[in-house]
């Protein structure tokens, strides 16, 4: 068992250990260049989103795609509603006709999710991943301090020296790690080395750290509720969907075929604050504000692409319907019209 547990280990590590390497080497620059902790953290969430533009842009083509065929997939959905392998046969088919991914804009909603693993790596870690310091001299450094998980938590390591003036003469002297590369923690009066806490007690017992502290948690909790929200009121058609749901409450009849996307969506959306809320009470801060800046990103990204392309293809769709509103109007016009042309000339 314990075995298997070290290959699992280790099989993450090759996996998540060189993008964390490459996170950590990148705020270690955005570090020395603002000579600030917190900044360096969004500087580099604004960096890393970045990249994902490109993809954010791409999801959202193919979402615009989809919704072309909206109408069609309905339809497949009401004349198979109790075969699901014969809708899903239909509905690839549907796509592959028209050149649509049935995964385009599955994968980049999950990217924040992937990119927290390394954050965990670096926020946890940044003696070895922001400021390069070998994990042998960290193991040194905790057998002199006397703290055994020392490389697997650089935190409490950072601490120590920072409030044991001898503890860190000892180790620069013996060459162990140089002043520079001790990294602060603090932003903003927010000390993101530490872990923010829900226990009185705790709280009670150095107020000046956790009472201020709890803001991560709160912001983490907002900002996520609130990127959930703008996704679904920025999505294409998100109107017309709500209307469908009232008309479908008021009159059974125009119920619409069970979505499991919209289920999952749903699901998510409340599963995934609840989530983070947690997790920020037993990580570093750091942790948490990365997250709450992740955030911020995500809903400027969510707004921008909106105006881009969800509100431009809304608004070509309401003109073409009611185009077609006016000329189904003027049959039936144009079509009295001539007959009373027709009559005159009798």
């Amino acid at each position: 068992m314990y075995l298997s547990v070290l290959v699992r280990l280790s099989i993450f590590d090759a996996i998540f250990g060189p993008i964390a390497t490459l996170f950590g080497w990148l705020t270690g620059i955005l570090y020395e260049f603002f000579g600030n902790y917190g900044l360096a953290i969004i500087f580099m969430t604004i960096i890393v989103r970045g990249v994902t533009v490109p993809l954010n842009v791409r999801s959202a083509k193919a979402m615009m795609k989809q919704q072309t065929l909206s109408d069609k997939q309905m339809a497949i959905k009401r004349k198979y509603p109790d075969d699901k392998k014969k809708q899903e046969e239909e509905l690839q088919k549907l796509f592959a006709e028209n050149g649509i991914s049935s995964f385009s804009g599955c994968i980049t909603p999950f990217l924040p999710i992937f990119f927290l693993i390394p954050t965990y790596y670096i926020v946890r870690c940044p003696l070895q991943y922001i400021t390069g310091v070998s994990k042998s001299n960290i193991s040194q450094i905790g057998e002199l301090l006397g703290i055994k998980s020392a490389v697997a938590d650089n935190i409490s390591v950072i601490n120590r020296l920072h409030s044991d003036g001898k503890a860190m003469s000892e180790v620069v002297s013996k060459g162990l790690i140089k002043l520079q590369q001790i990294p602060d923690m603090k932003f903003l009066g927010l000390d993101l080395g530490q872990t923010p806490s829900w226990n009185p007690a705790k709280i009670a017992k150095e107020p000046s750290v956790y009472v201020p502290l709890l803001i991560i948690p709160l912001l983490v909790l907002l900002t996520t509720v609130l990127q959930n929200m703008l996704i679904s009121a920025t999505k294409p058609e998100a109107k017309k969907k709500k209307e469908e749901k009232k008309r479908a409450k008021n009159n059974p009849a125009n119920n619409q075929p069970d979505d499991p996307a919209a289920r999952t969506t749903k699901i998510m959306n409340i599963a995934m604050p609840a989530i983070m809320l947690i997790t920020t009470f037993w990580m570093p801060a750091a942790f948490g504000f990365y997250w709450i800046v992740g955030n911020l990103m995500g809903m400027i990204q969510q707004v921008l692409t909106y105006h881009m392309f969800s509100k431009p293809y809304e608004e070509r769709k309401k003109e073409l319907e009611e185009q077609k509103k006016l000329a189904f109007k003027k049959k039936p016009e144009l079509a009295s019209a001539t007959a009373g042309s027709g009559k005159k000339k009798k």
